[in-house]
């Protein structure tokens, strides 16, 4: 065999040793497409810097509450309706006492006795008398000379008779026991004729009127 014919042969030996190689490693990547897709991927860098974690916000502090305006004035109109809501209403006054009776302007409220105070409707009285004021008056006394036409009789007749007066104020309506005197003489008179006047003490001296 010359030289020519063995380089033709080792050429073709290599020729068709090689090619069953590149056909299996051909066949095994379309078989595993993980490992073509791997191969093809390049390696991570090592040296990477690792991406820094983004910084989130800090969360403010809760605010406190805003006060309310205590006073009406500073309030708006919403807050206003609320404060008359929320406001307690002040406490209604106590009524008052109906003990007194409202007192006319011509009705005087004798007081001083124990048994209570009289109201003593002066006008009626007076149309009673027939209009007659020395009925009750009695005319100006040397004792104590009468300063008006017609006098308080609690002018000249005090709780204790006070020198030259000899009368003393209970006295001078009528006596201790009630028997007689100016007042009850007229009440005495007025039931004779059919009326109903008071005739006893409690009918006129009421502790309301005190």
């Amino acid at each position: 065999m010359n030289k020519s014919a063995g380089w033709a042969v080792l050429s073709l030996i290599l020729v068709f040793g090689g090619y069953p190689d590149q056909k299996s490693e051909a066949s095994t990547s379309q078989a595993n497409p993980a490992v073509q897709q791997q191969s093809s991927q390049p390696a991570p860098d090592s040296q990477a810097t690792p991406p820094t974690p983004t910084s989130q916000p800090k969360a403010e502090p809760p605010r406190p509450p805003e006060a309310k305006p205590t006073s009406v004035e500073a309030a708006t109109p919403m807050e206003t309706a609320q404060l008359a809501q929320t406001t307690p209403a002040a406490p209604p006054e106590p009524a008052p006492t109906e003990s007194k009776k409202a007192v006319a302007k011509d009705v005087l409220v004798l007081t001083g006795s124990p048994l209570g105070g009289v109201r003593f409707e002066h006008k009626l009285h007076i149309a009673r008398a027939g209009n007659n004021c020395a009925t009750c008056h009695h005319p100006s006394r040397p004792e104590k000379p009468a300063s008006a036409p017609q006098q308080a009789c609690s002018n000249c007749h005090t709780s204790v008779a006070a020198p030259p007066m000899k009368t003393k104020r209970q006295a001078a309506f009528h006596n201790p026991t009630a028997q007689s005197g100016t007042c009850i003489d007229c009440h005495k008179a007025e039931s004779a004729k059919g009326k109903k006047p008071p005739l006893k003490c409690m009918d006129c001296h009421k502790k309301e009127n005190t």
